[in-house]
């Protein structure tokens, strides 16, 4: 009997998200060599079981989400009580926990499947972080994304139990270089645009609109699944739910890509926005480090350092073949990171 993979996510998502994309295209690329996939969407607090707004969440969970079109040989779950529910599992089956609260619905709904935790972030957000040590010391295999995670698991891991390590890759056959590098206009900059903190887009939006003072050119294109912050300038394109084609003609449009993200697990967007030829300005937060070198192929800020967030912006502009070199090596960084490379160690480590 072939043995049955389950990835658990926290809920269904209509917008675009950098964790659930990494985690569905791993189903999709399963389901495409005719592995027998599973995608359980945990929904204990969002709508009262029966409401016309879950039957219509439902719904949505079979059809899939629009952002991304899913493999029609994978199965969906939609769970209410992870404590009353189960899904007939063996030794032989597969449970992948996405995120810290889908540790535990994991453990109870697949007690006799092999399980794994796939770590994306340090999600200290929704949870003490106390507890969140303990989900790493399950009886779970951990992996992690980015190298700085791994250190963080692997510390608060008792005993001899290494987590696994496959860094985050990206379609490099969808994301490159369409409009020339050296054709682009060097006032023309993007960004991902997020609501949470720790993302940094207010500050890093700060510094954008006072650099118009000064390049009175300078045009900025958004995106992101936030609503339209409240008196956006004319100047600013804003890209609302934007989808992967969307998104590469923004990075190919931009001569440079600025992140001033303060903490996270990886940062799919600057890579994405390397591959496409953007030159990328970014703070030094953790993540980044897995593909992002200063000077080389990007230039690199001490994180809330916005003062020099903005320097690095301004030599970016000032400089074309600066800009062009850091440009090109970042295109070059990017076809390293290829899904056919992850993927062959994701199924090393899964089906070992």
């Amino acid at each position: 009997m072939m043995k049955k993979i389950y990835f658990v996510l926290p809920g269904f998502s209509r917008r675009p998200i950098g964790g659930y994309k990494i985690i569905l295209k791993y189903a999709n690329l399963l389901a495409s060599e005719n592995y027998d996939v599973g995608i359980v969407y945990l929904e204990s607090s969002r709508y009262p079981k029966y409401s016309w707004k879950w039957l219509i969440l439902n719904y949505w969970t079979k059809k899939g989400p629009a952002w991304i079109k899913l493999n029609k040989a994978i199965q969906t779950y939609t769970i209410k009580d992870f404590k009353k529910s189960k899904i007939v599992n063996d030794s032989e089956d597969i449970a992948i926990a996405t995120s810290v609260e889908t540790v535990a619905p994991t453990e109870s709904i697949f007690s006799n499947a092999k399980k794994f935790y796939f770590i994306q972030d340090l999600e200290d957000w929704n949870v003490d972080k106390d507890y969140l040590f303990e989900t790493y010391n399950k009886n779970f295999t951990n992996i992690t994304i980015s190298r700085w995670l791994k250190e963080v698991v692997d510390d608060h891991t008792t005993g001899n139990k290494d987590a696994e390590y496959i860094r985050n890759p990206i379609d490099i056959n969808a994301y490159r270089v369409i409009k020339p590098i050296e054709e682009r206009n060097p006032f023309k900059i993007g960004m991902l645009y997020h609501k949470a903190p720790h993302k940094g887009s207010r500050e890093t939006l700060k510094v954008i609109i006072n650099l118009k003072k000064k390049y009175p050119q300078l045009k900025l294109i958004m995106f992101g699944t936030a609503e339209v912050p409240k008196g956006l300038p004319k100047w600013i394109t804003y890209h609302k739910d934007a989808t992967q084609d969307d998104t590469i003609k923004i990075y190919n449009d931009v001569s440079t890509f600025v992140s001033g993200t303060i903490k996270e697990g990886f940062g799919l967007t600057g890579l994405e926005a390397m591959a496409c030829g953007a030159a990328l300005v970014s703070t030094d937060y953790l993540g980044v480090r897995d593909y992002a070198v200063n000077e080389k192929n990007s230039l690199l800020s001490p994180v809330r350092d916005y003062a020099a967030l903005s320097n690095n912006i301004i030599k970016i502009v000032e400089n074309n073949e600066l800009r062009w070199k850091l440009a090109n090596n970042g295109v070059k960084t990017s076809k390293d990171y290829s899904w056919e490379e992850a993927y062959k160690k994701f199924k090393e480590i899964v089906f070992k």
